[in-house]
């Protein structure tokens, strides 16, 4: 790679990625690509014949991105066949660069990847920083918009140290753009303004048309179209001077964006019709994608609610070929509206639904790249963990040190005890005694640290199945977070949002049914979010118990009363025969928590018509109660998965009653908080019994 790439804008906004564009104008590129190929014909020097091919794709670049990958492909191979690394590590970058612009975002990475690991080798800063800007682009088309910062900002910092002031330039762009989709506004201004000042400076046309693009864009988002027309009347200014195609098709599309946004159909058209034009030719998917999409917007405001349907499945079917998934929530939505004003409302509905699904699945990427900083912790507390086995190994190591230290000293000892034994008796048996009160120190020495090396091992097990409970732990309450509780509210909002906006083109019972579905979900939510806060605060130990005698029956049927309507409705019979003079000794709240969690499962596995039993049984100073059901009972694989937050053994009930996985963790902790135990037998469709015992009081 050479010195010119450092001046070329490898990413623009959500929108602009530049393809090494060059001043001079096409036909003179033409002229030089021919030329090259003359040379190439003649050359014998293997590594050269790379360059030569390397430079072909480059200038290609301009003219057509397929023969730019033709070029760049066969420099690989040769540069494969010579060993030459450096012409290798161009020809990943160049494969990059060009699958990026024709939407090949996987196969852009993984040349860039191999691209940095060769340059980072030859310790080539400026060609590490152009591969820095090219995976930020191809990441932020992925849809992680955070590691797109970081390889910008990364990219920034060698541009600085480099004092590549166009390159820094290009970086603020870049950085802006990945602001704008965080949608931190302020920060997003501040650095398209940054690059605009720079811009200017160095009297760059290109450089200063996409930043007042970028800038117009992020207004228009906002519907600041007044603000707006000052920065698009420069880029109609500057759009001459610009030769590269693929920018040229970018502004066009951010024109048309524009002019959709003050209703100028016609010129709205105009630049989107040559915007597709620029893209079919070249090839440009990711861009034709927006096309399509940016015309359905125009005829839905246009009315044409049958056409604007067309260009919206357009743009999602090569959104989907390319395996771009950011705009989705959008199309559907504009999609959906559409429906709604052809007066069909269930495809309306159905799209609203894809909204939600694919709404839902960004901020799944999303969360998962907040969970990186919690896998770090972990791997740094793992990294402690090896230092200690490796202190541990050292200790052992000084140890037999010091055995052999020993040995030679008691040797020593005999060999001079044997020399002067004759004359020296009296004064040998003084240092024998002398010698071994010092041998039996050293020997409880070593016995006392091979005792704490013992214990230091039974420490560090441990500590590791601690670990192990906590990530367990950690797993369960972030799958509960990033799914159980995300999915009822995702139904409540969707339907919220469905009656707010379209109330009037339902009838009362499809209103109905929608006002049960948010009920339920919102029932869902509650139940979820009350035993997340009471598990949570018995984790942290906020939970006090109150022991006091009292009898067990008045507990039970206050604990199981405010369920009794859930078993009428799937027609279950409660018997409860529990002696109304037994007594425990036991917390009431704890224990109100664990009769109802293990009652409201007993009716949530019960078919229909089925029968749940209460009965208790003394057994020498504990009381043991068993609530069984005649419901589907469970496998020997549930059972042997109850009370075990590592284990996920949660399922529906027999109405596809949802659960929220913490139930039975509860009771656990509760019943042996309270010096009982619990357990459970079952059988496979005949039903199950659940057991727990508490101390009884002494009047029994």
């Amino acid at each position: 790679m050479t010195r010119v790439i450092s001046v070329i804008f490898t990413f623009f906004c959500i929108h602009i990625f530049s393809s090494f564009a060059f001043s001079q104008d096409i036909d003179q590129e033409k002229l030089k690509i021919d030329s090259l190929k003359k040379q190439v014909r003649t050359e014998t020097n293997p590594n050269k014949l790379v360059d030569l091919n390397n430079e072909i794709a480059i200038t290609y670049g301009i003219v057509s991105i397929d023969s730019s990958l033709v070029y760049s492909k066969k420099a690989k191979v040769l540069a494969e066949k010579n060993n030459y690394n450096h012409g290798l590590a161009t020809s990943y970058s160049y494969i990059g660069r060009a699958s990026a612009q024709i939407g090949e975002m996987k196969i852009a990475l993984e040349n860039y990847d191999l691209a940095l690991e060769k340059f980072v080798i030859e310790k080539d800063s400026l060609n590490i920083l152009d591969t820095y800007r090219g995976i930020s682009y191809a990441v932020s088309y992925t849809g992680n918009q955070l590691a797109s910062l970081d390889y910008s900002k990364k990219a920034l910092d060698l541009a600085e140290k480099l004092k590549d002031t166009i390159s820094i330039s290009s970086l603020y762009n870049n950085i802006a753009s990945i602001y704008k989709k965080l949608d931190n506004y302020e920060s997003s201004i501040h650095y398209f303004k940054k690059s605009l000042e720079i811009g200017k400076n160095y009297d760059s046309p290109e450089s200063v048309a996409i930043t007042y693009s970028n800038l117009g864009v992020l207004k228009v988002d906002r519907e600041k179209y007044k603000d707006a027309a000052v920065d698009y009347q420069k880029v109609t200014e500057i759009l001459p001077q610009i030769k590269n195609s693929y920018t040229v098709a970018y502004l066009y599309l951010s024109l048309a964006g524009y002019y959709t946004g003050i209703n100028e159909f016609e010129l709205s058209r105009q630049h989107l019709a040559k915007a597709d034009q620029l893209c079919r030719k070249d090839n440009y998917q990711h861009i034709l994608a927006r096309v399509y999409r940016q015309y359905g917007e125009l005829y839905l405001k246009e009315k044409q609610f049958q056409k604007s349907i067309q260009y919206f499945d357009k743009g999602m079917h090569i959104s989907q070929g390319i395996g771009v998934s950011e705009e989705y929530p959008r199309i559907y939505k504009m999609r959906a509206e559409a429906y709604a004003q052809l007066g069909q409302y269930p495809k309306a509905y159905q799209s609203l639904q894809k909204a939600n699904v694919a709404i839902d699945s960004l901020k799944s990427k999303k969360a998962s790249n907040f969970l990186k900083e919690f896998e770090a912790q972990k791997a740094k507390e793992e990294l402690n963990e090896q230092k200690l086995k490796l202190a541990l190994k050292e200790q052992q190591t000084e140890n037999e040190t010091i055995k052999i230290r020993n040995r030679f000293v008691m040797a020593v000892g005999t060999i001079i005890l044997l020399l002067v034994v004759i004359s020296l008796i009296m004064y040998f048996l003084f240092k024998i005694g002398k010698t071994n009160t010092l041998l039996k120190a050293q020997h409880q020495q070593i016995k006392e640290q091979k005792q704490l090396l013992e214990e230091s091992i039974l420490n560090l097990k441990h500590s590791e199945e601690n670990l192990k409970k906590l990530n367990a732990t950690k797993d369960k309450f972030f799958s509960i977070i990033a799914h159980d509780l995300k999915s009822p509210f995702s139904a409540i909002l969707g339907f919220n949002d469905e009656l707010v906006q379209h109330y009037n083109e339902y009838n009362d019972k499809e209103r109905l049914e929608m006002i049960h579905e948010v009920g339920d979900a919102s029932q869902s939510a509650y139940s979820l979010l009350e035993n997340l806060l009471t598990w949570s605060r018995s984790q942290r130990g906020f939970i006090q118990l109150k022991k006091e005698a009292y009898r067990i029956r008045q507990l039970i049927d206050e604990s199981i009363a405010p369920n009794l309507a859930a078993a009428n409705l799937k027609q279950i019979h409660v018997i409860n025969s529990i002696d109304e003079n037994l007594c425990v000794w036991a917390d009431k709240e704890t224990i109100k928590i664990v009769i109802l969690n293990l009652f409201n499962n007993a009716i949530k596995y019960s078919n229909k018509g089925g029968v749940i039993y209460l009965t208790s049984q003394l057994n020498k100073d504990m009381l043991e109660i068993c609530i069984r059901d005649t419901g589907i009972g469970m496998s020997e694989q549930i059972m042997n998965g109850l009370f075990k937050i590592e284990e996920n053994v949660q399922r529906e009930g027999t109405q596809e009653e949802k659960g929220t996985g913490l139930g039975l963790i509860l009771c656990q902790d509760f019943v042996q908080e309270n010096n009982g135990q619990i357990w459970a037998k079952s059988k496979v469709a005949v039903g199950s019994e659940m057991y727990f015992s508490l101390p009884v009081n002494k009047s029994n």
